[in-house]
């Protein structure tokens, strides 16, 4: 298992430890007994859980950048903008290449809700966003 375990995190952005930390916690181990089981300390663990989960998001983020670059059809939702709009504007941007979206408005203003909710605040943006739609009709958010 050691030897499998160091080629698979040679492919990733997590530590041997990082992994281990992970694998013990989803079988529903505490930071504590984690610690007891690795001979450390818990604020050892927490650090290696924090740095695994913060590598984990910045990798996601990667992808999502990847395929915003690859995607033929890209959206900046500036400051002010009312997300109620950008179903629409989404959907003017998709028809010019011809790529059908694949959400409803409804579900378009739900994804951003929750994937951009730090950039919004009620309806109206506050930070500036990516939408992009992939050749499959896939709406991704960055």
């Amino acid at each position: 298992m050691a030897v499998l375990k160091a080629s698979v995190v040679k492919k990733t952005f997590l530590t041997a430890a990082q992994l281990n930390v992970l694998e013990l916690e989803a079988k529903g181990l505490k930071q504590a007994e984690i610690a007891r089981r690795l001979k450390t300390s818990r604020a050892n663990i927490s650090i290696l859980e924090r740095r695994a989960r913060e590598n984990i998001a910045r990798a996601e983020q990667t992808i999502k950048l990847a395929a915003k670059l690859r995607a033929p059809v890209t959206l900046e939702v500036k400051m002010g903008t009312d997300i109620f709009n950008v179903p629409n504007l989404l959907y003017r941007a998709a028809d010019a290449t011809k790529i059908r979206v694949k959400l409803t408005a409804p579900d378009i203003v739900a994804k951003i809700r929750e994937e951009a909710r730090d950039s919004i605040s009620g309806r109206f943006v506050v930070k500036t966003f990516w939408l992009a739609v992939a050749r499959d009709g896939n709406v991704l958010i960055t």
